[in-house]
This record gives structure tokens, C-alpha cells and sequence, in this order.
């Protein structure tokens, strides 16, 4: 494939948005593997409570806080809210009291949590061609920000003024959200590529190709990605060479079937959760690929499973499905604990805060908040999202269609 690296000199400034990198942590898988290079690397750069780096929050993808030293569930009261005037597909990246948001048309913005305050902005429809459109989440890691368009480009921008490090064109469709664990960025590609690459230039570490186009997002854990891919494989590669450790192609084992991945792979308590897109969701073995469980919902599942270990309940993981339910399934078995009616089909992925997992329908224009304890909803507000909330320890930052609306919480 061939390659165009621009520097940030030659290129007009662009767009941002954020995500920031690097693994470890909460919701972790419970194996205690040997750690490689890599993960001491990962795990030394982990997201603090008051970082929401990238989708996901976590390299593994869990899109889960535990409760930190501030409580974070409901009630709250708004604080503030900023109108990027286009689709957030993605939320933003959240990283040392700022948010990187970026909207679908590519155009990047960096806020100050604490007042709202815009301290950059940048349109970007005249770049890349004419074809800026954004349909990845950002990633942060070490003061630059980098996500990808879906024209092809790859890009760096440096996070404290949203100049452009460096900018390549990978001649493919991106649709999978970039990961950053230590000084390598992964990310798949629609020509059926997964790619390492250098975060301080964009030159190629190792390529490693599917037989099927990579939409989904690749997570992290224990010195392996894990990645799936539109024709019904999902795969663990070595994060430091690249080569294929194991890969289960789900149309050829019970309950066989057909589907792409569009749902990015979360890796927890021994598992890699991922869905497909007829609406089963699988639990891999993270070792093996061997398939312990799965759950068929019966109808298309877009998002990306939500697992969670929340004091007082089982290890649970939480996913929506086009049918309008939210499943809470026991990790260790996919059977359902409980179930909730959002009234509309889910769109995107749920996040778990505290005590509180948080999701969304558009049909509804709801966000609502369910308690993972009694299973009873403690929250909704007029505004849906495709990942409708994310968390800096001390405040909740609703994800809305356009608007990004800070939530304090008022509870004790």
C-alpha cells in the first residue's frame, strides 16, 4: 500500500478530537500473564480517574470507571453546554481538564472542563481534498491528539494548539477508531488492514492484513490486540511484531450464522466481549479464542460490549440491541441478569460510571441512567448520543447529537 506523509509545516491546521491512550487499568482482565515490554509501558501510562482518553476509556476498551474518590451518580444539575453544529459520532477525548471533540465534518475544538472555555477551534471542510468527514473516535496520548477521516488520512495534531504534526493518507476507507498504548498507534483499515504505526511520524511499524475490512476499533491487553473483522473473524495479534496468534471465525462454530464486526472487541476478566452484527454477542477465551459463551438478541447490534465489575454486583456485561433492549449478561456465562426496555433501538455503545450505566436511543431522544444495583432508571435527559456519556472523576459530560452538556453531580 502505498504511503504520504505530510509535515505539519506544509498542511493547514486540523482538526482534533480526542481520546487519549494508554492501558492498564479498570476493568482489566483478571488473568495474571506475565507482563510484556509493552504492557509494563502501557500499564506505567494507564488513565487516571479524571482521564477519559480515547473510546473506551482504557486500551481494553471497557468503557467503564469505578466509583473514584468523588461520587458520580445521579441526581446532577447542568453546568455547562457547547454546540459543535454537526453529528458527534464519537465522544471526546479527555485529558488533563480538557476535552478534544470533533464532529463529523472533521472540524476539532479543544474545551476547558472547568469553565467551558474554547481554547481552540478549527474548520477543516477545505482540507484533505474537500473530504474531511470524521467517522472515528480521537485519541490522546502525551500532549498530540490523533484520529482519522474516513477519505483515508490518518493525523497528529498537536493538543495544545491543534496544529497538524504530521498527516498521512493510507489510500483506505477508516472507520476503526485509533488506539495508542506506549509509542505505537493501531488501527484497521477497510482494505483489510490492521496498522502500527509510529505516533511521533506515521511511518509504518508492521502491517498485518484480515480477509475482511476492519471497521471496528482494535483494543488492548497483555501484550496482544485484539481486532475483528466484516467477515465474522475476530483475531489476537502480537502488539509488538504483529504476528496472528489465534483468530475464531464465528461462521464456521456454534451457533455459525453470518456477520461483519462493527462492534469493537472489549477485553475483561479473562474474555474478549465483541457482538456481531445479526445480534449475537460472543465471550472468547482471551488466550485461546476459544468461544464459552454466547447470547443471541435477535436483532442488529452496532455498539461494543460494556463490561463492568460493579461493588455489590457480578461481573455483567452491558449491550443494547437495535430491538430497543439493554441486556445486563453475566460475564461468565451470557446469561441475561436483567433487562431494560430503552424504547427504541440502541445505537452505540453504554458506559459505566459508578454505580450507573448510561445509554441512549435516538427514537426516544433519551439518555437515561439505570442503576446496576436495583436495575431501576435514576436518570434521563432530552438529549441521545451514540456514546452518550463520559466521566473526568468529578463531573459527567453528556455526548449528545450536536452538544456536548457538563453535568455536576449533587448528590453526597
Amino acid at each position: 500500500m502505498e504511503l504520504r506523509i505530510i509535515s505539519s509545516a506544509k498542511v493547514a491546521a486540523l482538526a482534533l478530537v480526542a481520546l487519549a491512550a494508554l492501558l492498564a487499568g479498570c476493568g482489566g482482565s483478571s488473568d495474571g500473564g506475565g507482563a510484556t515490554a509493552a504492557a509494563k509501558q502501557a500499564a506505567a501510562t494507564a488513565p487516571g480517574p479524571d482521564n477519559w482518553p480515547f473510546f473506551g476509556r482504557v486500551p481494553q476498551r471497557t468503557h467503564y470507571l469505578p466509583e473514584p474518590e468523588h461520587p458520580l451518580d445521579p441526581p446532577f444539575k447542568q453546568v455547562w453546554s457547547f454546540n459543535t453544529h454537526a453529528l458527534i459520532e464519537f465522544p471526546p477525548a479527555i485529558a488533563n481538564g480538557v476535552a478534544y471533540v470533533v464532529n463529523k465534518y472533521g472540524n476539532p475544538a479543544a474545551i476547558r472542563l472547568s469553565d467551558r472555555k474554547v481554547i481552540w477551534e478549527r474548520k477543516t471542510k477545505e482540507n484533505l481534498h474537500g473530504a474531511p468527514l470524521t467517522v472515528t473516535g480521537p485519541a490522546y496520548q502525551a500532549g498530540h491528539v490523533y484520529y482519522a477521516s474516513l477519505g483515508g488520512y490518518l493525523i497528529s495534531v498537536d493538543a495544545d494548539d491543534g496544529q497538524i504534526d504530521w498527516l498521512r493518507d493510507v489510500h483506505a476507507h477508516l472507520e476503526s477508531s485509533p488506539l495508542v498504548v506506549g509509542d505505537t498507534l493501531y488501527i484497521g483499515t477497510d482494505t483489510a488492514k490492521l496498522l502500527a504505526v509510529d505516533t511521533a511520524n506515521g511511518h509504518t511499524r508492521w502491517t498485518w492484513s484480515a480477509p475482511g475490512a476492519i471497521k471496528a476499533s482494535p483494543s488492548y491487553n497483555h501484550g496482544r490486540i485484539y481486532v475483528a473483522d466484516y467477515q465474522s473473524s475476530v483475531y489476537a495479534v502480537d502488539a509488538k511484531t504483529g504476528k496472528p496468534i489465534w483468530r475464531t471465525n464465528t461462521s464456521k462454530v456454534a451457533p455459525f450464522g453470518k456477520g461483519g464486526f462493527f462492534s469493537s472487541p472489549a477485553a475483561s476478566f479473562g474474555h474478549v466481549f465483541v457482538a456481531r452484527d445479526d445480534g449475537n454477542v460472543y465471550a472468547f477465551d482471551e488466550k485461546t479464542g476459544k468461544i464459552d459463551w454466547t447470547f443471541p438478541t435477535g436483532a442488529f447490534i452496532y455498539g461494543s460490549p460494556t463490561p463492568a465489575a460493579v461493588a455489590g454486583t457480578k461481573p455483567t456485561v452491558y449491550i443494547g440491541s437495535e430491538n430497543g433492549i439493554f441486556y445486563a449478561l453475566d460475564a461468565a456465562t451470557g446469561k441475561p441478569r436483567w433487562k431494560y426496555d430503552v424504547g427504541g433501538p440502541v445505537p452505540g455503545s453504554a458506559t459505566v460510571i459508578g454505580h450507573t450505566v448510561f445509554t441512549s436511543s435516538f427514537k426516544t431522544r433519551k439518555t437515561v441512567g439505570i442503576d446496576v444495583r436495583n436495575h431501576h432508571r435514576v436518570f434521563f435527559l432530552h438529549q441521545a448520543g451514540y456514546t452518550p456519556m463520559i466521566s473526568d472523576g468529578r463531573n459527567l459530560y453528556l455526548v449528545g447529537y450536536y452538544t456536548v452538556i457538563a453535568l455536576q453531580p449533587t448528590g453526597s
